[in-house]
């Protein structure tokens, strides 16, 4: 049997529909704060690589998703996976900064700040309608008499996370404009920590409007038709380069070039291609750190950067 690197092992579901090879071993979700220390014989070459994929969606919704994209590159590099989960951004971020993760698949604005502080790397960034790109989306119900941004003052909103540049950077930026803080402008505000959790406040009414990533919600709104239909886009942001997959410093090159290829390889393999479009992916392409200047545009604009 593997050895177990967390206390508390979870059992990690696949997507539905999908079916594996009972001899393929499953990637592992795994809590880190409670792995047991590194054994002092091992290795680079024989410790799991830890990966994160940062609460762009629910904890669910990763585990649903994310199962066989996983084990997809388990498999392809040959290198063992764990992945870990944590509720906020800046969780995942402090287990980047103090080198119990190795990769993740984060938000640009986590991106630009793990570049800038801790010199993580990327690796790749999806394409999806032939752009790496996306957009910050306002979202309300169809049914409400909100127009556009202006029209949500006194009303009750909903941002995803702190660090979020869909979920909190871009609306942040457009009250800059108008020269109000959040807290005057909105009569209530709330973090629902993944985008999937956003928009269903907004269906369900809990909130009046949300900010969310237009890759989540373009992609929720084909799984569910009908309720994609009782919401409403009343403002956006510019477009803006895709949420990466990143990688800290300390792996190997080797090792992280190897994960690089089959990121960018995964769409000419078929099974890889059919994984991606369970995800809504086309493929994955090189992205440069200079692509993400609109991010740390946006940051400056927000606040949150000198």
């Amino acid at each position: 049997m593997r050895r177990i690197a967390g206390t508390f092992l979870l059992a990690f579901f696949l997507l539905a529909g999908c079916s594996q090879s009972s001899n393929v071993r499953q990637v592992r979700l795994t809590n880190v704060a409670s792995a047991p220390a590194v054994p002092a014989d091992s290795s680079p070459e024989t410790m799991p690589i830890r990966v994160a994929a940062a609460s762009i969606v629910s904890p669910q919704e990763t585990i649903r998703s994310y199962g066989l994209f996983f084990n997809y590159l388990e498999r392809e590099v040959g290198h063992q996976i764990d992945l870990v989960q944590r509720k906020t951004y800046e969780e995942t971020y402090d287990l980047l900064r103090y080198g119990t993760l190795d990769m993740a698949m984060v938000c640009t604005y986590l991106y630009v700040r793990g570049h800038d502080e801790i010199g993580v790397d990327l690796l790749a960034a999806p394409q999806v309608n032939g752009r790496a790109q996306y957009r910050s989306l306002v979202i309300v119900r169809a049914d409400s008499q909100i127009e556009d941004f202006g029209d949500l003052a006194g009303k009750r909103f909903a941002f995803t996370d702190p660090l979020s540049t869909s979920g909190r950077l871009y609306p942040l930026s457009v009250l800059r404009e108008l020269g109000v803080e959040p807290g005057a402008f909105f009569a209530s505000t709330t973090y629902t920590y993944s985008h999937d959790n956003s928009i269903k406040a907004v269906v369900q009414g809990v909130v009046d409007g949300a900010a969310v990533d237009s890759l989540v919600f373009d992609q929720w709104a084909v799984k569910n038709p009908e309720l994609g239909l009782s919401l409403r886009v009343v403002d956006h942001s510019d477009w803006l380069p895709s949420p990466p997959m990143i990688v800290s410093k300390k792996v190997d090159p080797h090792l992280r070039e190897a994960f690089r290829e089959a990121l960018l390889g995964m769409h000419e393999d078929p099974e890889g291609k059919r994984i991606l479009a369970e995800l809504g992916i086309e493929q994955f392409v090189l992205q440069r750190d200079e692509d993400y200047a609109p991010v740390r545009e946006l940051a400056r604009k927000a606040g949150v950067l000198p």
